[in-house]
């Protein structure tokens, strides 16, 4: 059963499409965001996490909640949790 700081996190994500940095979620569910974020990925929820370099060049991560890829329902379902949440990391660097 997802604890309620999990569901927080995939709730605060919904809200925000466009997704939101670490900085921006700890702001909204509190320190320990990073792992909540682990938690709920490990529960099913397919957030991913996508590299964003701004005008000013400084480069961080944002999270959003998307889309499961066949991908990774496949091997959710399979029983596969580690190579399912590998799948939601950005490939570019």
């Amino acid at each position: 059963f997802p604890s309620h700081d999990k569901i927080r996190v995939v709730e605060v994500l919904e809200n925000n499409p466009n997704g939101l940095t670490l900085a921006q979620l700890q702001k909204e569910v509190g320190s320990g965001a990073a792992a909540r974020v682990s938690e709920a990925r490990f529960a099913g929820f397919p957030i991913y996490s996508n590299r964003k370099t701004f005008a000013n060049g400084r480069t961080t991560t944002v999270y959003r909640l998307g889309k499961p890829s066949k991908r990774f329902t496949r091997n959710m379902k399979a029983g596969r949790t580690q190579i399912a949440v590998r799948s939601l990391y950005s490939r570019a660097a």
